[in-house]
């Protein structure tokens, strides 16, 4: 098997039926890809999904090089890779400086994430206007797909428009939010996913700008955590920065299946 584990089929590919099955015609991306990065012949096998239904998974054989057609044929339904279910988890982070929110999304598409939304902090070294996130979308979701092919993620992650804190909880789609935070009080992650609030199908984890949380904040999340739905967690005794934090969140929950940890005996 060549390649990346699975390529995505867009909307500038074209799938049509010819009488042996299904066949694939790769646009301009898929195409150049295909033949100059990763010099396919004829007879190589490729996997294929379509994000929008990431629930089959194709397999593809080039059939020609001029033009580039590939036949293609079902070969299984996307599942975890145990058959066990992953827990699905969204991840919200303060909006960094420089290049690294860009960066940190490979790692979060690779580890499972959901959705990822950037945080308008009060401490946010870096804010975004709606207009200045529309122009780095495309760049962002290229990103996206690339981590996702190269990972062999059939399903497409969520990119959101910034947001608020309160925003962020007044609209958390049901999820049980963790709020990362340095303060010595907070549990572990590992604590809270071990207690009943923690047995939630779907989490939503919150890390902060490289300033820290205000004091405004860490209210705000004070008063969400008596309802019951959220819960402060620590990464521990040090204070990790901005573009570290995330990455070590979704790498833990990354291993987290549809129960919590387990306790320790």
């Amino acid at each position: 098997m060549s390649g990346p584990v699975l390529f995505w089929i867009t909307g500038e590919d074209r799938v049509r039926d010819h009488p042996e099955g299904r066949l694939l015609e790769p646009g301009p991306l898929l195409s150049r890809h295909l033949t100059k990065s990763l010099r396919a012949q004829k007879g190589d096998f490729f996997r294929f999904v379509d994000p929008d239904r990431p629930d089959q998974i194709f397999l593809g054989r080039v059939r020609s090089l001029s033009p580039l057609l590939i036949d293609l044929s079902y070969e299984s339904a996307s599942a975890g890779r145990d058959g066990m279910g992953e827990r699905s988890f969204d991840l919200a982070v303060g909006i960094l400086k420089g290049e690294s929110f860009e960066e940190l999304i490979e790692p979060a598409t690779c580890l499972g994430a959901r959705r990822l939304v950037p945080l308008v902090a009060d401490r946010s070294q870096a804010r975004w206007s709606m207009e200045q996130f529309e122009r780095k979308r495309p760049r962002f979701e290229s990103k996206i797909r690339e981590a996702s092919q190269l990972s062999g993620r059939a399903d497409r992650m969520r990119l959101d428009p910034p947001c608020s804190l309160s925003g962020l909880l007044e609209d958390r789609e049901g999820a049980f939010v963790l709020f990362f935070d340095e303060e010595p009080s907070a549990p572990s992650i590992r604590e809270v996913l071990a207690g009943e609030r923690g047995g939630q199908e779907r989490l939503l984890a919150v890390t902060g700008p490289e300033g820290g949380w205000s004091d405004r904040e860490r209210d705000l999340f004070r008063n969400f955590e008596k309802t019951g739905t959220g819960s402060r967690a620590s990464l521990g005794n040090r204070i990790l920065p901005g573009r570290l934090s995330p990455v070590v969140v979704a790498s833990l929950l990354s291993q987290e299946r549809d129960g919590p940890f387990e306790k320790d005996s």
